[in-house]
């Protein structure tokens, strides 16, 4: 191993959480077309650069180094002990400390950034401007303008720029827009979603500015309502902090500066609303009795019939549909198939490899980040806020 010296979820994220994400963008602002640009690939594979080797890492690298048409060639982290850590274990043969040393040593075709989310857009925008693909988690940037700099700046420099969630990505979420699409629970109305849990115990940036249970947790349904019932013209928010400091195992006791409970109301167009509700200061160790049977946290209300997902979207179980003349709940859709949730890396590699096209869009991840910082807006203004970016929909068309 070279080392160069020259940068749930609560119980489940506590071992494999997601540190961040957003987004998806290419030299024609890609949207669902064939990720095209960059290539030929050196030994027809992708050559991967990973940073941020926290606990999400954890669960990324084995999906990355299990994939034969990819390439780990580099880890890298502030806290070198833990680029080290990662490097032994997944046997990536260099090191770096930092993102600028990284760039500078052993070349690589994407990078792959796990960092913290405040971390996120200055360590995107340093791999773009070295003309380098970029998967970054959720969010890609903490402010819509700062996420238009990173789109103008991967198309101007011909590179691409993907990111999560990926729960458009999976059969159940494809089950779900198909069976709207197929008229069978009638004009499609509302749709309501939760995620919650008590809060995350191992780092102080989740509660600073910067962090918060919305760009965290409720960026999985706001991505998975807009996929669903389009881009969202209007938003209506309230926030709220309810612990005035937390114990973490990083920093002792923090301040909390980001929101802990928050709602955002949606209003897709036409008299179309959903609702999200999200925040670290829920109970979430209800569950059902049996086996094979999943709490709703997704559900879509029409006029002749309702949705309901079984489990998170960013891994559900299977989806309860109920309609005219079928009222009795039915489960379709339980087999996840090839589907991960972080899998997304795996997911744009392979399209920019093969010239496929990917569900995960740009327009649509800066779509959910102006969606976030409306409902912010809403809750420091009192206002009902306008939402002026859009994206290609529907997704499967």
């Amino acid at each position: 191993m070279k080392t160069n010296q020259t940068i749930h979820r609560r119980r489940f994220l506590k071992d494999t959480a997601v540190l961040g994400a957003a987004v998806a963008v290419g030299p024609n602002l890609l949207g669902a077309e064939a990720a095209s640009a960059a290539g030929p690939f050196k030994g027809g594979k992708i050559r991967v650069g990973q940073i941020g080797c926290g606990s999400v890492s954890g669960s990324y690298l084995p999906n990355l180094t299990s994939q034969p048409f990819i390439e780990v060639v580099s880890v890298c982290d502030i806290i070198i002990e833990r680029a080290k850590k990662r490097a032994q274990q997944f046997k990536v043969p260099n090191v770096y400390p930092n993102i600028d040393e990284m760039l500078a040593g052993v070349p690589f075709d994407l990078l792959v950034n796990t960092t913290s989310m405040p971390s996120h857009f200055p360590v995107n925008k340093k791999a773009l401007q070295a003309k380098r693909h970029v998967w970054s988690e959720k969010p890609m940037a903490l402010e819509v303008k700062d996420g238009k700099e990173l789109l103008e700046l991967a198309k101007r420099n011909g590179v691409h720029f993907w990111g999560s969630p990926t729960c458009v990505t999976s059969p159940q979420f494809k089950f779900m827009a198909e069976t709207m699409a197929s008229g069978k629970i009638g004009k499609v109305t509302a749709g309501h979603g939760t995620y919650g849990h008590g809060g995350p115990g191992w780092s102080g940036w989740f509660y600073q500015k910067g962090g918060g249970s919305l760009y965290d947790l409720g960026v999985y349904n706001v991505t998975t309502f807009t996929g669903l019932l389009g881009p969202v013209k209007e938003v209506v928010g309230m926030t709220a902090v309810l612990n005035p400091t937390r114990k973490v195992e990083d920093r002792g006791e923090v301040k909390v500066e980001a929101d802990e409970n928050t709602m955002p109301i949606m209003h897709h167009g036409k008299g179309v609303l959903s609702h999200v509700q999200t925040g670290f200061v829920y109970f979430d160790g209800e569950r059902l009795a049996g086996e094979g049977r999943q709490l709703y946290t997704i559900d879509v209300m029409g006029t002749k019939g309702t949705m309901h997902m079984q489990g998170w979207d960013w891994g559900p179980g299977g989806v309860d549909v109920a309609s005219q003349g079928e009222a009795v709940l039915e489960t379709f859709c339980k087999d996840p198939g090839k589907y991960n949730w972080v899998g997304g890396a795996t997911y744009v590699a392979e399209s920019l490899l093969r010239g496929t096209p990917s569900l995960i869009t740009p327009e649509h991840a800066l779509h959910v980040l102006e969606v976030m910082n409306a409902c912010h807006e809403s809750q420091r203004t009192g206002r009902r806020i306008n939402v002026e970016s859009t994206f290609k929909w529907p997704l499967f068309a």
